[in-house]
């Protein structure tokens, strides 16, 4: 499979929604939220942008097509910056 057209990752821009949404709830006095999915793994990250599926998906991780990671690498995956601002926010 592949992505069709030019695209660029954008991680920020997720953490960007993520922030506007964790700024709605805790006004609204919400204690504490789930960003649904942690991980899609039927779309793997892949370093050609035209074979990265994980660009079109809302998981706080990117999975590595069975590749080990760098940062966990007992794990299938590596961090996006949206698990980076959830830690942040709950662990703050």
């Amino acid at each position: 499979m592949r992505v069709r057209g030019h695209h660029t990752r954008d991680e920020q821009e997720q953490v960007t929604y993520l922030r506007e949404l964790l700024d709605i709830y805790e006004s609204e006095g919400v204690d504490s939220v789930f960003w649904t999915p942690f991980a899609r793994y039927d779309l793997p990250h892949h370093d050609d942008p035209e074979r990265d599926l994980d660009m079109g998906s809302y998981g706080v991780v990117k999975v590595l097509d069975g590749r080990p990671g760098g940062t966990c690498p007992d794990m299938p995956w590596e961090p996006k910056a949206a698990f980076t601002t959830l830690a942040d926010r709950y662990c703050g």
